[in-house]
């Protein structure tokens, strides 16, 4: 059973900026749906650990930087992608949002327009208040979750253009916003930047009429993102998604149930940290002791394998999502669904059950870092929204 936890201290405020690391793809992008390491029956001996495999290539190293006071973004605006610079004034969809929008474009249109109106009021205004980075704040959530907009909404509004839209909030030098509120922004300045338009929390999913979510499987029609990749990648700190499978449509952690995933010699990629009465977890926040998954025979699992290369070989830090299955006494358990909590690395292993090969690895948050997004305030996730959106999902059984 996981030990009583100490009594948290209040979450910190956001600091400077981390510096972002970059995904070092593994292996080209998977051409089918990626499952979980499974464990080998039929391994004999002491498999031999890998042996260490180079985290950097020439470029930028994905392991985390200090933090630089310097550095006041870590996002920059990207060139405008080429479907956004194709619709001219003169293209029919925009002559048509121009001349006759429908109600329901009209509402987008004014959400829109308010958030512009309120990021114009916190740029000139004599400082920000937390009213005015709340109403901000709502503003960039409620556009994530229920903004049903398109390609020519978002063009006609300018939303991914440097002076008018989303890069006004996360890349701005004119006022100081929090880094939560970066992040979000970037989080759907991204999803916009890939024309990814549709905002159900199960968007390429298919689900099954129950409660049972293991049934689910993702649209064959969806495209594939990888998994089998160092760092955090696009992933913001604090993103949150309703299910598992979810983490695996996003590219965020490869096995739909598993909470360990990785790859042969190259460790563990990401980690859940989830609930469950067999294993030694203990959950400190900023540390933790995860539990690998039970051997036999003397012969650990793969799946332990994976996190013993990555302390042993490998050395590379390790996504790490916790679920809302944790104990309720957790307090840094999401309030539904599974959050992004950043990178760790594994210190040490202790050996629990020599027999069934168990072990638990002891985690510690990489530095550089910003605040995990739990408890009681504006910068926590999942937003109200999602809350709601999760809530609405369980309700009608989909």
């Amino acid at each position: 059973m996981p030990r009583a936890l100490n009594k948290p201290s209040p979450p910190v405020q956001p600091r400077s900026p981390l510096l972002s690391p970059r995904p070092i793809e593994t292996s080209k992008p998977p051409t089918s749906r990626i499952e979980t390491p499974r464990a080998k029956p039929s391994l004999k001996g002491k498999e031999k650990l890998a042996t260490p495999v180079p985290l950097v290539d020439s470029g930028p190293s994905n392991i985390l930087g200090q933090l630089d006071d310097s550095n006041l973004n870590q996002y920059t605006p990207k060139p405008l992608p080429s479907w956004y610079t194709r619709i001219e004034s003169t293209s029919r969809g925009l002559k048509e949002l121009n001349k006759r929008p429908t109600s329901d474009q009209s509402q987008y249109i004014k959400a829109l327009s308010s958030m512009k109106g309120c990021i114009e009021r916190c740029e000139t205004g004599r400082g920000l208040n937390e009213d005015d980075l709340n109403e901000l704040r709502n503003h960039v959530h409620k556009a994530e979750i229920g903004l049903k907009v398109d390609r020519f909404i978002v063009r006609k509004m300018r939303m991914l253009d440097e002076p008018y839209g989303l890069p006004r909030i996360f890349a701005s030098t004119k006022m100081s916003v929090p880094m939560d509120l970066r992040m979000d922004a970037w989080q759907l300045y991204l999803r916009w930047y890939r024309e990814e338009f549709e905002v159900d929390i199960l968007r390429g999913i298919k689900t099954r009429q129950d409660r049972d979510r293991s049934a689910d499987s993702i649209d064959p029609r969806w495209k594939k993102v990888p998994t089998k990749y160092y760092g955090e990648g696009d992933l913001v700190l604090g993103q949150w998604w309703p299910t598992q499978l979810c983490l695996v449509r996003d590219g965020a952690h490869g096995a739909a149930q598993g909470g360990i995933y990785g790859e042969k010699e190259r460790g563990a990629y990401s980690i859940v940290l989830s609930g469950g009465s067999q294993y030694h977890d203990e959950d400190d926040g900023d540390t933790m002791w995860y539990s690998g998954t039970d051997g036999k025979d003397y012969m650990p699992t793969e799946n332990t394998l994976r996190l013993v290369e990555s302390l042993e070989t490998v050395g590379n830090p390790i996504r790490v999502f916790r679920s809302h299955q944790l104990p309720k006494k957790n307090p840094y358990r999401p309030v539904v669904g599974l959050r992004y909590d950043g990178l760790y690395m594994i210190e040490r292993k202790e050996l629990i059950n020599k027999e069934k090969q168990a072990f638990r690895f002891f985690l510690v948050r990489c530095p550089g870092q910003h605040p995990i997004r739990y408890g009681n305030n504006a910068a926590a996730r999942p937003t109200i929204y999602e809350i709601k959106e999760d809530e609405k999902m369980r309700k009608f059984g989909r």
